[in-house]
Order: C-alpha cells, then structure tokens, then sequence
C-alpha cells in the first residue's frame, strides 16, 4: 500500500489546476508553490482564501496539511479541508477524499466511501476518478471484481489521454483480462501513459521493447524507458537498471559501482530482490566496499520479506549460531511527481 505521501507523487496537487486555466488558478498554483516553500505571506494569503471558502485555496490547504509543509502534518485535518472543497461541488477534492479512504492506514481506510467518492468524480468526468474507480473495480478492490464496468471507466479516461487510464487499459489489453487480448492495441496505450510520464507504464514499455512483445525489439530505446522509471523512483525499474549494470544488458557496459547505486535505491523502497542482491554485493565487494555487517543486515530484511535464498541463508547462520546485524536503516529519499 502507499503511503500518504506518495499521494502527492501521484498528482493530487497538481489537478488541483485540471480545470481550464484561469488567472486566479495560476495565483493560487504560485501561492501554493511559495507556501510550501516556507514563505509565510504566500501562506497566509492562501489561508484566508481557503477561509472564506474558496475550494480550490481549500483543496490546496488540504494538500499542505498532507505533506506538512508549513503546517502540521495531519491527515485528518488533511481530510476536513477536501471536504470543505467537494462540499461546494469541486472535483479534485472528490477525488482526493477517494485517494486517502482507498490506501490511507487505520481509520483513515475506507473503501465503501472511496468507491463513493470515486465514482461521484468518475460520473462528472473526472479523468483521475474513472481512472481509480476502474482499477479498483478491475482487482476487486472493496467491491466484486467487473472487468467490463472496470474497462468500461477506464476507457472514459483513456479517451481523456489520463495517462494512469492507458496503462491500466493498455495492461487490459496486453493480459487480455475483460478483454481479447490485443498486444499491438496495449503496448500503444502503455506506449502513450509513458508518453504522458506514468512512471510503471515507462517500466513496462521498457520491458515491451526489450523482449520485442508487441513492438519491434529496440534495447536502445528499452534503455531509455527503464531509466526514465527508474529516475521516477518506479522500484522495479530501479533494480531491473541495477541487473543491467551488473551484467552488461541493453549494450550498458557492466558497472558494479552503478549496479550497487541501483539495487541500493530500489532496496531502500523494499524491493525484496533488491535487498538480497544488494546484501551479496556487499558480501562480495562488488562495486561497494566488503562490509559483512551492511550484507548481513540486507540478506536478512530479504529474509524477512519472503525471499527464498535469503531465507536459506539466515537459517544456515542460525544454525551456525551467527548473530544477525542490525538492519541498515531505509534511507528516505525524496517523492518525485509520478
């Protein structure tokens, strides 16, 4: 599940501006921008806007409230202010309510009022909503699985270029799940979400065009979708770009040292395979400096999240009587738009 944080990295405060630009939507697009860069004045302004009710100053409040720039961070009073906002009718704070009752933690989750909120948005038009309603009808997320209502949204939001819409249509369509399988109609979809920067369809566009899969096999061009995902944090991508490095696939020349760099990146976000290869690298000096302490400490979270040979190996220790190291604390690294 993500986090709340990674909610901003899926767009949430830029649709604030999805409507038709307008003079008083680019000064609050500046007054947010200047607030949560710490400028009080900018802060304040927005503030009494958001005060005497203006939904789009309110909706941006919310957002403040949710990363916690310049105020506390509270999703709760994160959640007050979207309500203010789709109270009056405004869709990006609809839409906002639905994200964090869909993968907010605790009382925060909600799935009954998320698909509400949902499909209120997804019924106005709201590309964002239809694309969310549709993903969650398709894995039966809080409500029985139905592929053909699920395909049915998401091809309202494709028909809008909603880039997330396309590459959930588009996989659709390649796994041929709703649908007849069509892999020249998905990989365009995937194509075009990569296009508009959805980070996982730059990942699977990689993978399309480095197996050949419904498009002529460019590793070049794969070279350069899997980096753009992996510079968007899209954890796969990241330790797919280290296994390049460290094996010398799509023409790379092999480079541990940039291997390390990569499997360290997508570790840090938990990928499990990433951890177990990072763990090695240390245990063999491979493009980072012996440490037996850091490769134990990454085998044995790999361990912990289910990787088989990580498993063997920290049941051989134990049997062995090896402590095991601390765990080298997930360094936290900047969200990026995605």
């Amino acid at each position: 599940m993500r986090d709340l944080r990674a909610i901003l990295a899926l767009g949430l405060l830029g649709v604030a501006f999805g409507t038709p630009a307008s003079e008083h939507a680019a000064r609050l697009a500046e007054l947010a921008r200047q607030a949560a860069a710490g400028q009080p004045v900018a802060k304040q302004e927005l503030q009494t806007l958001a005060d005497r009710g203006d939904p789009a100053a309110e909706h941006l409040i919310g957002h403040l409230h949710l990363s916690g720039k310049t105020v506390p961070k509270s999703e709760a009073h994160a959640l007050e202010w979207f309500r203010r906002a789709a109270a009056k009718g405004y869709l990006p704070s609809v839409h906002a309510i639905g994200v964090i009752r869909e993968r907010g933690e605790g009382a925060l989750r909600d799935l009954d009022e998320a698909l509400r909120h949902y499909r209120r948005a997804a019924e106005a038009g709201y590309a964002r909503s239809q694309t969310n309603l549709g993903h969650m009808l398709a894995e039966g997320i809080g409500v029985p699985q139905d592929l053909e209502e699920a395909r049915r949204w998401l091809e309202k939001a494709a028909a809008q270029r909603e880039p997330r819409g396309e590459y959930l249509l588009g996989m659709l369509y390649l796994e041929g799940r709703g649908v007849a399988r069509d892999e020249l109609r998905g990989t365009e979809l995937v194509r075009r979400a990569a296009e508009g920067g959805d980070r996982d369809a730059q990942y699977r566009l990689a993978l399309l065009l480095g197996t050949g899969r419904g498009v002529d096999k460019d590793e070049q061009q794969a070279l350069h979708w899997l980096r753009r995902a992996a510079n968007q944090r899209q954890r796969d991508a990241q330790f797919l770009l280290g296994v390049a490095y460290s094996r010398g696939l799509y023409g790379l020349a092999r480079d541990h040292a940039q291997a390390a760099e990569w499997l360290r990146r997508s570790a840090r976000q938990g990928h499990v395979e990433a951890q177990y290869a990072l763990g090695v690298a240390y245990y063999e000096g491979r493009g980072v400096r012996k440490d037996a302490s850091e490769a134990l400490g990454w085998i044995s979270e790999a361990a912990r999240n289910g990787h088989p040979e990580a498993m063997r190996t920290m049941d051989a220790l134990r049997r062995l009587r090896v402590k095991p190291a601390a765990i080298p604390p997930p360094d936290s690294e900047p969200a990026s738009a995605d």
